[in-house]
């Protein structure tokens, strides 16, 4: 009977350490220079016990994953030497040393390179950890680890550059560590539920997650893929349900531990927003039908048009009667748009994100129509009415899907003024 690192990856998530211990024992006997199972091997001695061991395993493999190029592996591996030491120096250590490696002042990082491929379902024969008891068990995985601190690795030259992690400094890199979690999660495993408050982001480091919208299926991210870092930015509500596909391993950044880091350390802070603020620029540069037609360079250069605006829940983003400031998309969040009717306050729209509003104030130079204001946190794209003179035209797809949209919804506001004003007889009970 074969042994792969699938099968340890699932006794290991199931709690079944003794199963996965003989697994990963096997598989790192049989291939020492695997960091990745010198890893998990001395995690669960670490787990079962034998401290010693497993911190100079722990210690050995973050390094050795770090200059490979697998840093969200490494850092798995630093956090349980953190857990196992107690934060202490050789934690911090590593740490430092790991930093000075990827962080934005690191000369060894280069943005051209690709993280390596995961590693692949690699069969082996369980050999003597098959049937030795726990303690034997135990002696061979410690032997293990011996012989995986002296295998011949090829170290790269140079590092891939980590989106977020790489743009931080030394300091602010080491400030950040502390706060992520590593997760190992099962098949099945329902990271985030659709609906539900946005309490933290995720990097996948291991494994596959399916994003799913009602029945829907919409992607599969992989190793090295970001989700829910809209929690980063908004208390908004989560738009997917995030469920792991197979065994999994998630680093998790909370965002009450980011936003006390960032009132501290402003730069971190800085990073985190920028990052966050260009993922969702360019889901809704991929999504909304105002960039769509574009191709990517023109997108960008429209995007950068654009001035960034937060709102709380509640507040008024344009008033009707006033002169719109210029073209508002909403990047994240919803807005509730109405409009007076002899002091009653009728609803035309509710716009998420991706959609716009103010064009008929734009386009013809008029007071806005209706009122909008946010009904939840909610961050809004505004294309400064200057700016959209001066420039427009070397956009006419955008200048043509903004004409035709104001068109659409002066006549939609006219039907839904009509329909308000049709009499109804008041003694008819429905």
């Amino acid at each position: 009977m074969s042994i792969t690192i699938q099968q340890a990856d699932d006794a290991f998530v199931d709690g079944k350490l003794e199963e996965a211990l003989r697994a990963y024992t096997a598989l790192l006997e049989s291939d020492p220079a695997n960091a990745y199972v010198w890893y998990r091997t001395a995690l669960i001695l670490g787990k079962m016990g034998s401290a010693g061991e497993a911190l100079s395993g722990l210690s050995g493999a973050s390094r050795a994953l770090a200059k490979s190029g697998e840093l969200l592996l490494s850092l798995c591996a630093l956090k349980a030497l953190g857990e196992l030491d107690g934060g202490d120096a050789l934690a911090q250590q590593r740490l430092r040393e790991i930093a000075e490696l990827y962080a934005a002042s690191s000369s060894a990082v280069d943005r051209a390179r690709r993280p390596p491929p995961g590693m692949g379902p690699r069969e082996v024969d369980p050999g003597e950890a098959a049937s030795a008891d726990l303690r034997v068990l135990k002696e061979l995985a410690a032997d293990a680890c011996i012989r995986a601190a002296s295998a011949k690795r090829s170290d790269l030259a140079s590092v891939p550059h980590h989106p977020l992690l790489s743009d931080l400094d030394v300091e602010g890199f080491e400030a950040l560590i502390p706060l992520v979690e590593v997760r190992a999660l099962p098949a099945g495993h329902v990271v985030i539920e659709e609906g539900s408050d946005g309490t933290a982001f995720y990097v996948v480091v291991r494994g596959v997650v399916e994003v799913r919208r009602g029945e829907t299926s919409l992607a599969f991210l992989r190793s090295g893929a970001f989700f829910g870092e809209m929690a980063l930015l908004t208390r908004s509500p989560r738009t997917a349900t995030v469920r792991c596909d197979g065994p999994t391993i998630l680093l998790e950044l909370g965002r009450e531990g980011v936003e006390e880091l960032a009132n501290h350390n402003p730069n971190v802070g800085r990073v985190l927003g920028d990052y966050t603020r260009q993922r969702l620029l360019g889901n809704l540069m991929a999504t909304s039908p105002l960039f769509a037609p574009l191709d990517p360079a023109r997108r960008r250069e429209l995007m950068q048009m654009f001035e960034t605006h937060l709102y709380a829940d509640g507040d008024v983003v344009l008033a009707e009667g006033d002169v719109s400031p210029g073209l508002h998309v909403v990047l994240s969040g919803a807005v509730h748009v109405t409009k007076d009717d002899d002091g009653e306050q009728m609803t035309l729209a509710d716009l998420e994100a991706g959609e716009v509003f103010g064009e008929i104030s734009l386009i013809q130079q008029s007071p806005a129509t209706a009122t909008v204001h946010a009904v939840r946190k909610s961050v809004v794209l505004l294309l400064p009415r200057q700016a959209f003179n001066a420039r427009v035209g070397e956009f006419p797809e955008v200048l043509t899907h903004v004409y035709k949209l104001s068109q659409a919804r002066k006549e939609a506001t006219a039907e839904a003024e009509e329909a308000e004003s049709v009499p109804v007889d008041e003694d008819l009970l429905i």
